[in-house]
């Protein structure tokens, strides 16, 4: 059985098992040698890349880009550029990673070799908060999508059918290909090139400032150093994914393996660019767009310039991107991470079943759902507190990627190179550690809650039952 798991941050992650629905159940619950199993090497680098742009989504500003306005004082161009500059240090710690550790890495796998075993445990810990969180935000992005265009049905009934949706997908066996990733990538690029086309159309027929302004980048009158660092915190949710791609290093073609490292940072670039000229459009045109609400902003400036038309479609395609794809792949993700918890004794049992008919683990499928659920139900009007959240345990991953690059080159080899192994990891550590000091109280102590039921789980596994605690995510 070829296996392999994808690790996109958050909104974007996935776990797939070539032939696993069509496996035998008593070979999923068995365990599995690692050293045993050997990936495909199918993908090209340009695949890589589309894979990144597709966790990271084209469209993905669609969803926040009136809240980040709301607290950058409009400047969200700003929020986008800075939040990729932050994230290039880190994305760089990442490249350097893939490069020593080129089989399917991942942050536990970079903490582990770099620092130590806790360290790899915590890391695998924090992204799993990513991915429990992921689905239930999913489901409310769509549901916000939806409640605009059609405000007569409540956001709870969009989250429970988006929700639901997925959970049937998944517990049926849909799985979502890379041609579909493709294919989705064109419709999101088709949809945004609609918006960017029609915009720049409308602002330059006098609609808005009548046409862009570097206003829209910096406003002096608006500007607080508070105001951009709220907005770098939940505007880097949309860049979470580029570190995707070092899971699939083991699945690159043998003659252009050592370009795989390249597409990490390539993705990130392209994405930037996008993010970037879509909200300054955006913000050139909302001086004369009447917006209802920071949740529907995009949709309404979208409307504004085009018609109903391209409000209906810049709210579907959101809806659509964020609620079924993505939240399937991410309900799978945890699912299977809990199933192989459950096979594997580090959960109860009762996750490792599965189901007859499609072999799919519904146990674990179940309580993703019933879990993504109360999430959504309960942040379906708090977004930004949801998005916070979740940045919390990608941020404090990345942190030790950081120190795992110090940790492994520069402490156990005796690196020389101290630019690449020590200052530009520092600079990401500490860009990291800032954007979370700046973080609101609330969000730091459920992650620092989590965090501390992450230790007193590692601690029973190892010296009560004396059972491995790693999640190798």
């Amino acid at each position: 059985m070829d296996t392999h798991i994808s690790r996109g941050s958050g909104s974007q992650a996935a776990i797939s098992s070539a032939g696993f629905a069509g496996a035998n159940p008593s070979e999923q619950t068995a365990g599995i040698s690692e050293s045993s199993l050997k990936l495909s090497r199918e993908l090209s680098v340009l695949d890589l890349i589309v894979y990144g742009m597709v966790y990271m989504l084209p469209i993905a500003p669609f969803a926040l880009y009136g809240i980040i306005s709301n607290v950058s004082g409009g400047m969200v161009p700003l929020v986008y550029i800075v939040s990729v500059v932050a994230m290039m240090f880190t994305a760089r710690s990442y490249q350097i990673l893939s490069k020593e550790f080129p089989a399917a890495g991942s942050a536990y796998t970079y903490a582990q070799n770099g620092i130590g075993d806790l360290a790899g445990f915590l890391a695998g810990w924090l992204v799993f908060l990513d991915y429990i969180i992921a689905p239930g935000l999913l489901a409310v992005v769509s549901a916000v999508a939806m409640n605009s265009l059609v405000p007569e049905i409540p956001r709870s009934v969009w989250v429970i059918g988006f929700v639901g949706l997925g959970t049937i997908l998944n517990l049926v066996g849909i799985s979502v290909t890379a041609k579909v990733n493709q294919a989705f990538l064109v419709i999101m690029l088709v949809i945004l090139a609609a918006f960017v086309g029609v915009g720049l159309f409308a602002l330059y027929s006098g609609m808005g400032h009548g046409r862009l302004t570097f206003g829209s980048l910096f406003n002096v009158h608006t500007f607080t150093w508070a105001g951009l660092g709220t907005g770098i915190l939940i505007g880097s949710t949309n860049f979470l994914g580029f570190d995707a791609i070092t899971t699939l290093g083991e699945e690159v073609r043998s003659e252009k393996r050592h370009l795989a490292s390249f597409a990490g940072m390539a993705s990130l670039v392209i994405i930037a660019i996008l993010f970037v000229l879509q909200t300054w459009i955006a913000a050139d045109l909302a001086s004369g767009a009447k917006v209802l609400s920071p949740d529907s902003a995009f949709y309404d400036i979208s409307g504004y310039a085009g018609g109903h038309w391209l409000f209906a479609m810049t709210s579907i395609s959101t809806a659509l991107a964020f609620g079924v794809p993505c939240t399937i792949v991410c309900q799978m993700a945890i699912a299977r991470i809990i199933f192989a918890m459950g096979r594997d004794r580090q959960l109860p049992k009762v996750f490792s079943r599965l189901s007859r008919r499609s072999k799919q683990p519904y146990v674990a499928n179940i309580f993703v759902a019933s879990i993504s659920l109360i999430i959504a139900l309960v942040f379906q009007d708090r977004l930004d507190d949801l998005a916070l959240f979740q940045n919390f345990g990608a941020f404090s991953a990345f942190i030790l990627v950081n120190l795992s690059v110090i940790g492994y080159f520069r402490i156990k080899k005796q690196s020389k190179d101290t630019w690449n192994h020590v200052v530009l990891p520092a600079i990401g550590f500490l860009v990291i550690v800032a954007l979370m000091v700046a973080m609101r109280a609330a969000t730091l102590k459920m992650g620092i809650i989590w965090l501390v039921i992450g230790l007193v789980y590692y601690f029973v596994m190892r010296h009560v039952f004396g059972r491995s605690a790693a999640l190798k995510i």
